[in-house]
C-alpha cells in the first residue's frame, strides 16, 4: 500500500506500519509532538487511551450486532446475506451478525435453510460446550485463540463432530446476559440464535443484545413490513441500521448501499465515539472551506386574485361555492354589510353567516368556527371585518383542513418565513376557499400570510406566519370603508404608513416590495388627509383602501421592523389602538434607523447600510426637497410629525395620560417584549435592548423631539 501510494505522488513517510508494538510504543506515539490525529480502531482500551491523549482522535467501539429475521422476510436471500456476511473474513468484521431472532413462526424453517447450506447447528449440549469454550467464564468476552478461525478449525479444537464443509456454527440461545455466555461479540463463525414468540419479544432481544457490548454500532433487519422496520430503526442505538442485507459488507459501505466504504465504524456517544460515521479519508484531512457571499433568493407572494375599487364584491359572483361560511362581527352585520356580500353570491349556494366579537380573536371563537365549518361541509370562507375578523378566519381555515395543526408549535419563532423549524402541514382533510373582505384601510390583512389570536387559558398570544394562510381571493372595495369614523381612519392610515415605510428599510426588501412601498406611501400622504376630513370623498376613500393593500403586499414579502416591535408591546400593555401606537413611535424610530448603527443587522442581500437612503429616496418622491441625505432624512420626519399634527393624533405617550411612573414601571415588559417580538428580526438595524428603552422614552416625551444624526455621524454617498 504504501509503495503504491508513493508511485501516485504521496510524500515519502505518509504511512508507516508497526508490525509488533507495546503498550509503551501506543503511548509514545500517542503523545508524540509530530502526531495531529489518531484513529484508534480496536477494544475500548485502545479508544480510551486515544481520547486521553490530549490530540485530536477518532475513536470507534465494539459491535455485538443483533439481526431481527422479522416473519416477511424473504427467509432465502436472509439466509444466504447472513451466511455470506458472517463467513466474510471468518466472522473478524465487528458488524457482522452475532445474534439472529427469529419469528416463531419462521424460525423451523430458518434453521432448517441454515442446515441446508453449510451451517451445522447445535444441540444444547453443544451449544453448552460453545459457550464454556469459545467464551472466557472469567471475564465473559470471547476467547482471543478462537478470533478469525474457520468453523471447523473452532469444532476440532473444543471436540465437536461436524461436516468437513461446515461453515458456520448455530447455536440457539434462551436470552441474553453472562447466564448466556454465546449472546456477546464473537469474531469468529460462531451465531446464535433466538425464538421470538412476538415482535415485541424480538426487539426487545435485540435491544439487549445492542446493549451487550454493541451500542452505536450495528444492527441488522430482514423484513418487508416498512412499520416494522421502522420500529426497529427507532428503539435500536445504532449508528448503522442495515435492512434486507449482510450486516458486515453491508456496513462497510458501498456494495449493497451507497454509505462511504470502511473498516472503521463510529459508534457515537453510545460507543464512547465522536462520530457515528464510517470513518474515511475525508475525516484525516483538514479541509478548507472558501464561502462566497450568496445573496438569498427573494420571493414575492401575494393572493393570486386580487378585485378592487368601488363594487368590487360583484366578483363573488364569479367564485362557484356549494356551502359558505361568512365570518364578520355584530357591527358589520347590523349596519347591513353582510347583506351587500350576500347580494352577490350565487343564488345556489347555502350561506351561513357566523359572527364573532370585534376583538383580537381567542382559541375557543376559532374552535367553534371551526366546528361550525365541519358541521356545514363548507368549502369557502368569506372573511368580512378587519384585521382581527381576517385573522381568525385564516386559522379556521387552517384548523379545518388540517385538524391536526397544532397552533402552539406553529408559533415557534424563526429568523427567514421560508426556513421554518416546524412546517405547516400539507396534508388537508377539507378543502376551502378563503376570500377576505377588508372594512379597513390598515391592516392589510387580506393579503398577508400573518394571523394573531389569544390564547386566554395560557395568557398569551399566538402570532402565526407561512404564506399557507394568506387568503386566495381579497376583494378591496372601498363601500365597505366608507362609514369609518375620523378616529379610525387615521388610525388604520398610519398603520398603512408605517407597513410601508418598515418594508422599504427591511433586510428582506427587494425592487418588488420597493415599488408596493413607495406607491403606498405617496398615496397616503396625499389621500389620508382627504379621507380623514371629507369621509364621504370617494376617490380619497378608494386610493386609501389601495394604499391600505399595496402596502400589505410590500410589509407580506419584507417585514416589518422594530417601530411594530414597540407598538406591539406598548398598545399591549396600555391597551392602545395599534395605529396609535405606530403613530407615536414612527417619527422616532426613522431618526434611529437613519443613524449610524450601533449594531448591524446580518443581511446577505444588503451591500452596506442603506436605510438612510431610502428615507432620503421617500423624501425625494414626496418632493420635499433638501440637499444632503441628512436634510432630506429630517425633512421626512417633519412632514411625518405634519401629517400626525393634521390627523389629531396626541404628540406623546405623557399626552394620552400615562403617568412617567407608570411608565417606569412597565419598561422592563415593555423592552422584554419589544425585544422579542419578531417584528425586529427584519429591522435594518439590530435594536439594542438599551436602545429600545431610549426609543420608547423619546416616545414618552413626545414628537418635534426627534433628531436625525448629525452630518459628521452619516453616510452622505
Amino acid at each position: 500500500m504504501y509503495e503504491a501510494a508513493v508511485k501516485h505522488g504521496a510524500p515519502e513517510g505518509i504511512f508507516t506500519c508497526l508490525e509488533s508494538h507495546t503498550l509503551e510504543d501506543n503511548a509514545y506515539l500517542m503523545q508524540h509532538k509530530d502526531i495531529g490525529l489518531i484513529d484508534a480502531t480496536g477494544g475500548p482500551s485502545a479508544v480510551k487511551a486515544a481520547y486521553s491523549s490530549g490530540k485530536p482522535a477518532l475513536g470507534v467501539g465494539p459491535g455485538n450486532t443483533p439481526v431481527y429475521l422479522e416473519k416477511t422476510a424473504d427467509v432465502s436471500m436472509a439466509v444466504v446475506d447472513i451466511i455470506t456476511s458472517k463467513t466474510f473474513d471468518n466472522g473478524t468484521i465487528c458488524a457482522s451478525e452475532q445474534t439472529v431472532v427469529i419469528d416463531d413462526e419462521i424460525y423451523d424453517v430458518v434453521l432448517k435453510k441454515f442446515a441446508e447450506l453449510g451451517a451445522h447447528v447445535c444441540n444444547e449440549k453443544e451449544t453448552e460446550l460453545l459457550g464454556r469454550t469459545v467464551i472466557d467464564p472469567g471475564t465473559g468476552f470471547m476467547q482471543p485463540l478462537a478470533v478469525g478461525q474457520k468453523a471447523t478449525d473452532i469444532a476440532r479444537m473444543i471436540g465437536l463432530r461436524v461436516k468437513p464443509n461446515t461453515k458456520l456454527l448455530i447455536a440457539p440461545i434462551q436470552g441474553v446476559g453472562r447466564e448466556h455466555p454465546l449472546s456477546v461479540e464473537k469474531l469468529f463463525p460462531v451465531l446464535s440464535v433466538y425464538r421470538a414468540k412476538s415482535v415485541d419479544e424480538a426487539l426487545k432481544v435485540c435491544v439487549d443484545v445492542n446493549h451487550a457490548g454493541g451500542l452505536g454500532h450495528t444492527a441488522v433487519i430482514f423484513s418487508r413490513n416498512d412499520e416494522t422496520i421502522r420500529r426497529f430503526g427507532e428503539v435500536i442505538n445504532a449508528g448503522r441500521i442495515i435492512v434486507n442485507s449482510p450486516g458486515s459488507i453491508g456496513a462497510l459501505g458501498g456494495v449493497y448501499n451507497d454509505m462511504v466504504p470502511t473498516f472503521s465504524f463510529g459508534c457515537g456517544t453510545g460507543g464512547g465515539n465522536s462520530t457515528t460515521d464510517n470513518i474515511n479519508v475525508y475525516h484525516y484531512l483538514n479541509i478548507k472551506r472558501v464561502a462566497r457571499r450568496t445573496p438569498a433568493h427573494m420571493w414575492f407572494r401575494v393572493p393570486s386574485q386580487i378585485y378592487f375599487n368601488m363594487n368590487a364584491v360583484e366578483n363573488l359572483r364569479r367564485l362557484p361555492s356549494q356551502s359558505t361560511i361568512i365570518v364578520t362581527n355584530p357591527p358589520l352585520e347590523q349596519f347591513g354589510l353582510v347583506d351587500i356580500v350576500r347580494r352577490y353570491i350565487p343564488p345556489e349556494t347555502h350561506v351561513h353567516v357566523s359572527v364573532i366579537p370585534d376583538a383580537e380573536p381567542e382559541v375557543s371563537v376559532v374552535m367553534q368556527g371551526v366546528e361550525a365549518l365541519n358541521f356545514y361541509k363548507a368549502d369557502q370562507i368569506i372573511a368580512l371585518g378587519g384585521g382581527s375578523v381576517i385573522d381568525a378566519a385564516k386559522i379556521m381555515k387552517l384548523k379545518y383542513e388540517s385538524p391536526q395543526a397544532d397552533l402552539e408549535e406553529l408559533a415557534a419563532p424563526f429568523l427567514d418565513l421560508r426556513k421554518r423549524v416546524i412546517d405547516f402541514p400539507t396534508e388537508k382533510v377539507n378543502r376551502a376557499r378563503l376570500i377576505a373582505i377588508s372594512t379597513t384601510s390598515g391592516t392589510g390583512s387580506e393579503v398577508t400570510p400573518f394571523a394573531v389570536l389569544t390564547d386566554k387559558e395560557r395568557g398569551c398570544k399566538v402570532t402565526l406566519a407561512d404564506y399557507s394562510l394568506s387568503p386566495d381571493v381579497a376583494i378591496v372595495d372601498p363601500q365597505f370603508v366608507m362609514s369609518m369614523p375620523k378616529g379610525l381612519t387615521a388610525d388604520t392610515g398610519i398603520d398603512c404608513l408605517t407597513h410601508a415605510l418598515e418594508a422599504g428599510v427591511s433586510i428582506y426588501a427587494s425592487a418588488y416590495t420597493d415599488s408596493n412601498a413607495m406607491q403606498a406611501i405617496r398615496l397616503v400622504f396625499k389621500y389620508l388627509p382627504i379621507a380623514y376630513e371629507q369621509p364621504q370623498n370617494e376617490e380619497a376613500r378608494t386610493m386609501m383602501h389601495n394604499a391600505a393593500c399595496i402596502a400589505a403586499m410590500a410589509f407580506a414579502n419584507a417585514s416589518v421592523g422594530v417601530n411594530h416591535a414597540l407598538a406591539h408591546a406598548f398598545g399591549a400593555r396600555f391597551h392602545v389602538a395599534h395605529g396609535r401606537a405606530n403613530a407615536l413611535m414612527l417619527p422616532h424610530v426613522i431618526a434611529y434607523n437613519a443613524a449610524v448603527p450601533s449594531k448591524f443587522m446580518p443581511s446577505p442581500n444588503q451591500r452596506g447600510y442603506t436605510a438612510h437612503q431610502k428615507y432620503a429616496l421617500v423624501s425625494d418622491l414626496l418632493g420635499l426637497g433638501g440637499h444632503t441625505i441628512e436634510e432630506k432624512v429630517s425633512n421626512l420626519v417633519t412632514a411625518i410629525e405634519r401629517l400626525l399634527d393634521q390627523l389629531a393624533f396626541p404628540r406623546s405617550i405623557a399626552a394620552m395620560g400615562i403617568s412617567k411612573e407608570d411608565f417606569g414601571l412597565a419598561m422592563p415588559e415593555l423592552v422584554k417584549n419589544a425585544f422579542d417580538d419578531p417584528s425586529g428580526r427584519s429591522n435594518p438595524r439590530m435594536p439594542l435592548v438599551s436602545e429600545l428603552e431610549e426609543l420608547f422614552w423619546s416616545a414618552y416625551k413626545g414628537r418635534g423631539l426627534a433628531k436625525v444624526a448629525s452630518a459628521s455621524q452619516q453616510q452622505t454617498s
